[in-house]
Protein backbone atom coordinates (compact mmCIF):
# COMPACT_ATOMS: atom_id res chain seq x y z
CA UNK A 1 0.00 0.00 0.00
CA UNK A 2 1.74 3.65 -1.40
CA UNK A 3 -0.84 5.77 0.44
CA UNK A 4 -0.47 5.77 4.77
CA UNK A 5 -4.32 7.01 4.94
CA UNK A 6 -5.59 4.37 3.08
CA UNK A 7 -3.55 2.01 5.60
CA UNK A 8 -5.06 4.13 8.35
CA UNK A 9 -8.40 3.65 7.03
CA UNK A 10 -7.10 -0.03 6.33
CA UNK A 11 -6.44 -0.53 10.29
CA UNK A 12 -9.32 1.53 11.87
CA UNK A 13 -11.35 -0.10 10.67
CA UNK A 14 -10.44 -3.81 12.09
CA UNK A 15 -11.31 -4.08 15.56
CA UNK A 16 -8.80 -2.68 18.18
CA UNK A 17 -7.83 -5.99 19.12
CA UNK A 18 -6.93 -7.27 15.43
CA UNK A 19 -4.61 -4.68 15.18
CA UNK A 20 -1.06 -5.19 14.43
CA UNK A 21 0.45 -2.05 15.64
CA UNK A 22 0.00 0.79 17.91
CA UNK A 23 -0.81 4.07 16.73
CA UNK A 24 2.91 5.46 17.24
CA UNK A 25 4.53 2.53 15.55
CA UNK A 26 2.32 2.38 12.83
CA UNK A 27 3.33 7.16 12.90
CA UNK A 28 6.70 5.96 12.32
CA UNK A 29 6.72 3.55 10.24
CA UNK A 30 4.77 5.91 7.65
CA UNK A 31 6.90 8.91 8.77
CA UNK A 32 3.90 11.06 10.40
CA UNK A 33 3.05 12.88 13.39
CA UNK A 34 0.69 11.52 16.06
CA UNK A 35 -1.46 15.12 15.32
CA UNK A 36 -1.21 14.42 11.37
CA UNK A 37 -2.96 10.85 12.07
CA UNK A 38 -5.33 12.26 14.34
CA UNK A 39 -6.34 14.60 12.47
CA UNK A 40 -6.75 12.41 8.93
CA UNK A 41 -8.87 9.73 11.14
CA UNK A 42 -10.67 12.09 11.76
CA UNK A 43 -11.75 13.75 8.42
CA UNK A 44 -15.53 12.89 7.80
CA UNK A 45 -14.34 11.83 4.46
CA UNK A 46 -12.21 9.32 6.36
CA UNK A 47 -14.89 8.00 8.81
CA UNK A 48 -17.74 7.20 6.23
CA UNK A 49 -14.43 5.04 4.38
CA UNK A 50 -13.56 3.61 7.78
CA UNK A 51 -16.60 2.56 8.35
CA UNK A 52 -17.59 1.39 4.89
CA UNK A 53 -14.67 -0.94 5.45
CA UNK A 54 -15.51 -2.02 8.63
CA UNK A 55 -19.34 -3.00 7.20
CA UNK A 56 -17.21 -4.99 4.70
CA UNK A 57 -15.37 -6.90 7.16
CA UNK A 58 -18.46 -7.69 8.92
CA UNK A 59 -20.36 -8.62 6.35
CA UNK A 60 -17.56 -11.46 5.54
CA UNK A 61 -17.47 -13.14 8.51
CA UNK A 62 -21.02 -12.77 9.92
CA UNK A 63 -22.37 -16.08 8.26
CA UNK A 64 -19.52 -18.03 9.66
CA UNK A 65 -19.88 -16.59 13.00
CA UNK A 66 -23.89 -16.79 13.20
CA UNK A 67 -23.32 -20.43 12.13
CA UNK A 68 -21.33 -21.36 14.94
CA UNK A 69 -23.73 -19.58 17.02
CA UNK A 70 -26.53 -21.46 15.78
CA UNK A 71 -24.63 -24.62 16.21
CA UNK A 72 -24.32 -23.69 19.94
CA UNK A 73 -27.49 -22.75 20.40
CA UNK A 74 -28.85 -25.90 19.27
CA UNK A 75 -26.81 -27.81 21.35
CA UNK A 76 -28.11 -26.42 24.38
CA UNK A 77 -26.36 -23.29 24.79
CA UNK A 78 -28.75 -21.25 26.60
CA UNK A 79 -26.81 -17.88 26.56
CA UNK A 80 -26.06 -18.95 22.00
CA UNK A 81 -30.17 -19.40 21.78
CA UNK A 82 -30.81 -16.25 23.22
CA UNK A 83 -27.85 -14.33 21.33
CA UNK A 84 -29.35 -16.23 18.02
CA UNK A 85 -33.13 -15.37 18.80
CA UNK A 86 -32.08 -11.79 19.80
CA UNK A 87 -30.06 -11.25 16.37
CA UNK A 88 -33.38 -12.83 14.76
CA UNK A 89 -35.54 -10.30 15.97
CA UNK A 90 -33.17 -7.15 15.18
CA UNK A 91 -32.94 -8.74 12.04
CA UNK A 92 -36.59 -9.11 11.59
CA UNK A 93 -37.18 -5.06 13.03
CA UNK A 94 -34.83 -3.89 10.09
CA UNK A 95 -35.91 -6.12 7.21
CA UNK A 96 -38.79 -7.32 5.68
CA UNK A 97 -38.59 -10.90 6.34
CA UNK A 98 -41.43 -12.85 4.22
CA UNK A 99 -42.26 -16.38 3.49
CA UNK A 100 -44.66 -17.07 0.76
CA UNK A 101 -45.74 -13.68 0.76
CA UNK A 102 -46.28 -14.12 4.61
CA UNK A 103 -44.58 -12.90 7.80
CA UNK A 104 -41.99 -15.37 9.05
CA UNK A 105 -42.77 -15.63 12.44
CA UNK A 106 -40.52 -17.38 14.85
CA UNK A 107 -42.23 -19.71 17.14
CA UNK A 108 -40.34 -21.37 20.37
CA UNK A 109 -42.74 -24.87 21.78
CA UNK A 110 -43.31 -23.80 25.20
CA UNK A 111 -41.51 -26.89 26.59
CA UNK A 112 -38.58 -26.17 25.39
CA UNK A 113 -38.36 -22.69 25.76
CA UNK A 114 -39.24 -23.61 29.60
CA UNK A 115 -36.69 -26.58 30.28
CA UNK A 116 -34.02 -24.20 28.13
CA UNK A 117 -34.79 -21.38 30.42
CA UNK A 118 -35.58 -19.03 28.22
CA UNK A 119 -37.75 -16.01 28.79
CA UNK A 120 -40.88 -15.33 27.00
CA UNK A 121 -40.20 -11.54 26.67
CA UNK A 122 -42.14 -9.03 24.13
Amino acid sequence: MDNWVDAMIEREALPKAAREDTIAEFCAKWKISEATYYYQSSKTENQKKIVKKAVSIVKKSLPEVLEKLREKAEAGDTKAMEMFLNYVAELSKNLDIKSDGKSLVVNIDKDIAEKNNVKNEP
